[in-house]
């Protein structure tokens, strides 16, 4: 092949790309402008304010809420078409915010920043920060200079922003909220706010999402005359893989929390040292099954009337058994139900519940508590480990529903420290014949308590 060849090719190479990136800011116009006119549709408008840069495009923006009903009723119809077990939830925010609700929220308006490349298809980074508030408010803010030199300032600093960063087909990826570190005076009050990496971060792979929730520090404090109100969060860190509502897992944890409330007639203060926690949910083979596990520890709620003080509190849930298609319809059937959208007679829920039943369950849940200490109770040391069973049956709704106690299995091991095996029998809480049906193992009595048809029993002797 001739140099000229080369030299043609290599033209033409270079001048795809020299054309490329007016393609694909052509092409991102026109998805702005599609979606520009959806919005102003759902009283929502959006107008392009500048445009620059040529490899890489800059635009800045304003999105102004023009009609705050019909921009609320399409952003809960996208989320209950991605999550259908929201309906209720975007039907009841429907009925309690319709009175006002323009009034409210027409002429909150944001300011916005778009940066994405025009050369190959990649993220877009989107920044947002509030600009107006709605016009009901600037009205007030009008006639409230005090309220207005503490506001307005904030606004023209861009406090309030998010930065967000989007895929190439529009999806959210990560979100960020504006770190923020303020003392705002208004009206005899004091509000701090100070907060560190508020973020969450979003993947999907394979129709599952993945997600990230994490706040470094989030502290909240009003102060006045008579009142004070403070709020202390730190290291709160949440991921979570969600499917659907019957398949969905996640974990938690907290590094430490604080509440504390002062008025003139209550005085409260609440301490959290940590905590850990994990659920999940899983639709396996058509069996439900539920599992949790959270662990909190250094927990003190102190008030005028009492103080509770506990070391360490465990609790642990496993429920399997539910058939899900027969949860499904359960489901289905209740929201029909309170929505309204078709006839459901309560004989279809009394079905529902029967073939629940029909099917059986069984339920893990054990719990254990260490230094429990009030202005009444000490406790060093108790556990209560429960198994409850009903079996796969043939009960129906002719039957008495006293005949559902017979279909229950209780099994549940409590175990309590002898010093507070002695408290608690000071206490009178039941019997001494009772306290004595306990085994000794150690410093801690064992209650094996079992209700099998009806009947229970405490380390194997029937009670009457």
């Amino acid at each position: 092949m001739s140099k000229t060849k080369y030299l043609i090719i290599a033209a033409v190479v270079a001048s795809a790309l020299g054309v490329m990136p007016l393609v694909v800011s052509h092409n991102v116009d026109s998805v702005i402008e599609t979606n520009s006119a959806l919005l102003e549709k759902n009283g929502l408008k959006q107008e392009i304010l500048s445009k620059s840069g040529y490899f890489t495009s800059v635009r800045t923006f304003s999105l102004e809420v023009i009609d705050a009903k019909k921009a609320r009723d399409f952003l809960l119809t996208q989320l209950v078409a991605k999550n259908a077990q929201y309906t209720l939830f975007a039907e009841a925010m429907k009925e309690e915010s319709n009175r006002g609700i323009n009034e409210s929220f027409d002429g909150l308006t944001f300011k916005g920043q778009m940066i994405h490349s025009n050369l190959l298809p990649g993220d877009v980074k989107l920044s947002l920060s509030l600009d107006q508030l709605p016009k009901s408010v600037q009205e007030e803010l009008a006639n409230n200079k005090a309220a207005s030199d503490a506001i307005i300032p904030l606004l023209t600093r861009g406090v309030l922003a998010v930065d967000m960063i989007l895929t190439s087909d529009q999806k959210l990826k990560d979100l960020k909220l504006k770190d923020i570190k303020e003392e705002i005076k208004a009206e005899g009050a004091v509000l701090n706010i100070d907060t560190q990496n508020q973020r969450m971060t979003l993947n999907e792979r394979g129709g599952v999402v993945q997600g990230v929730l994490g706040v470094g520090k989030q502290n909240l404090g009003v102060t006045g005359e008579m009142f004070m109100f403070k709020s202390e969060l730190k290291d709160f860190v949440y991921n979570f893989n969600y499917k659907d509502e019957l398949n969905n897992r996640g974990d938690m944890s907290v590094g430490a929390y604080a509440l504390e409330m002062n008025d003139e007639y209550t005085n409260v203060k609440l301490d959290l040292g940590f905590l850990k926690a994990n659920s999940s949910i899983e639709d396996v083979q058509k069996d439900l099954q539920v599992k949790a596990d959270y662990t909190l520890g250094n927990i003190a709620l102190l008030s005028d009337t009492d103080d509770i003080k506990l070391d360490t509190l465990f609790a642990k849930l496993f429920l399997r058994g539910v058939h899900s298609d027969t949860m499904k319809k359960v489901q289905a059937d209740y929201n029909a139900l309170l929505l309204g959208t078709t006839t459901v007679e309560d004989k279809v829920l009394i079905d529902d519940f029967v073939a629940l039943v029909n099917h059986g369950v069984k339920i893990d849940l054990d719990i254990a508590l260490k230094g429990l200490a009030t202005q009444m109770l000490n406790l060093k040391d108790v556990s209560v480990d429960t198994k409850l069973e009903i079996a796969p049956n043939s009960y129906n709704d002719t039957q008495s529903p006293l005949a559902l106690i017979g279909l229950v299995d209780i099994t549940s091991k409590v175990k309590v420290h002898k010093d507070d095996r002695v408290m608690l029998e000071l206490m009178g809480l039941t019997s001494a014949e009772d306290f004595a049906r306990g085994k000794a193992e150690g410093d801690f009595f064992i209650y094996e308590i079992a209700m099998k048809k009806g009947a229970i029993s405490v380390n194997g002797q029937t009670i009457q």
